[in-house]
């Protein structure tokens, strides 16, 4: 499940309009179990996300999967 999570962080950053893969993102972190993050932590790249936040159709969507990710 981490990988899955992993693959898709590494897809929003290469594409121009995310939308859909976001949502993805947030339907995997929300049944990831938190030690599964852990383990993944150092592999996560989450300056993508943060550069997509001045992107205003994103924001609600970034900022679930931001918060989802801030549990560990």
């Amino acid at each position: 499940m981490a990988a899955q999570a992993l693959a898709l962080l590494r897809e929003v950053s290469r594409l121009e309009a995310p939308l859909e893969e976001l949502r993805a993102l947030h339907s995997v972190l929300q049944t990831v179990p938190l030690s599964e993050l852990r383990e993944q932590a150092a592999e996560l790249r989450l300056g993508p996300l943060f550069s997509l936040l001045n992107e205003n159709h994103r924001l609600e969507e970034l900022l679930k999967i931001l918060k989802l990710l801030l549990r560990f």
